[in-house]
């Protein structure tokens, strides 16, 4: 039997050394990349830790079609700081298995990856005007790959406007 190997694509180097210890202390091998860039054409992967918003304005959904054309059977998890239905959605269309938004605990991370969900509560929470609004300008802007201007443009508002409102997500 071969030893599962997972590609952490993170840029934040706290969390990288984090959940790449916990792999390790489960048995993986662990290839940690803070670019898409920077992933091994070499390697066959069985499992990918995704981070949606890189430095330098990748985004790792892009990451996922490089994966699959190398690992098809890879088993894909995205994290996102800035989680959205939306962008769960485009993930799970490009071929990963599950989209977790952070803070995610290592074991929902490793039971997302094995095609299970850690119980969650149940109970339905109603989302407010602000987090509709926030969860369509972060398509928009994921559809526009970052590109401020244009994703103004498409929601009809002033480019100064869209930075305000994002300067009040973060």
């Amino acid at each position: 039997m071969t030893k599962n190997t997972v590609l952490l694509l993170e840029d934040d180097l706290n969390l990288a050394s984090s959940l790449k210890r916990e792999f390790e202390d489960h048995g993986f091998d662990v290839i940690l990349a803070s670019r898409i860039s920077e992933i091994p054409e070499s390697s066959v992967l069985t499992h990918a830790v995704l981070d949606l918003r890189l430095s330098g304005g990748e985004f790792g959904l892009e990451a996922i079609s490089k994966i699959k054309d190398k690992s098809p059977d890879a088993k894909i998890v995205v994290l996102s700081g800035y989680g959205s239905i939306t962008t769960a959605v485009e993930a799970v269309k490009r071929g990963a298995l599950d989209y977790l938004t952070k803070p995610a605990s290592f074991a929902e991370i490793l039971s997302a990856l094995e095609g299970r969900r850690v119980a969650e509560d149940a109970d339905f929470k109603r989302r407010s005007l602000s987090e509709i609004e926030h969860e369509y300008i972060d398509f928009v802007l994921t559809k526009n790959r970052g590109n401020i201007s244009r994703t103004a443009k498409d929601l009809g508002i002033h480019r100064q406007s869209l930075q305000r409102k994002l300067k009040k997500y973060t």
